[in-house]
């Protein structure tokens, strides 16, 4: 085989990856995943957006979970074929160490997703969250429990962070 053929192989391999790539992320573009009070619900939202992450762990940067408990982070890593070697788990002292950590793993640059349990937020929180995933090109999820009882639409469990500024190109 030809060196021309091995680099134009390479070239569309690269350029089908980064299709790849970009359709897991706009997967979840515009779409909202709910929030409830309870651990099964979490789960099955975990579930939903695995395959996102087993694809965006493929990659050569982090996936980054903060503060997660630990039966769903065996269950996200056994079950779904996300690398392991390429996740970061940082476990918090408390909700300002956790809330610094999201804030940082968004704006690095060195993550493809970052997922965040750290608690109920004050909304100038979640405004500094959503500033630094506006400049990432990570794909971020927040992870709440209610406090309060089921509301419309079972609350929100996640809020999505950085899914209008995917930065990769096919060149």
């Amino acid at each position: 085989m030809s060196s021309l053929h091995l680099k134009k192989s390479n070239q569309c391999q690269t350029r089908l990856n980064n299709l790849t790539l970009k359709s897991a992320r706009s997967r979840w573009k515009k779409t909202a995943i709910q929030q409830t009070s309870n651990n099964s619900q979490i789960e099955q939202s975990l579930r939903s957006i695995a395959p996102t992450l087993a694809s965006l762990s493929q990659q050569g940067r982090w996936i980054v979970l903060i503060g997660a408990p630990k039966s769903q982070i065996r269950a996200l890593l056994d079950q779904h074929g996300i690398a392991p070697n390429k996740v970061l788990l940082v476990h918090p002292k408390d909700q300002i160490d956790a809330l610094w950590a999201m804030e940082q793993a968004l704006m690095s640059g060195t993550s493809s997703a970052v997922l965040g349990w750290p608690g109920t937020i004050e909304q100038r929180d979640m405004k500094r969250l959503k500033i630094a995933a506006k400049h990432s090109s990570a794909v971020g999820f927040l992870f709440q429990q209610s406090q309060s009882g089921p509301s419309s639409l079972d609350n929100q469990l996640c809020q999505q962070l950085n899914l209008n500024n995917i930065k990769h190109s096919l060149h």
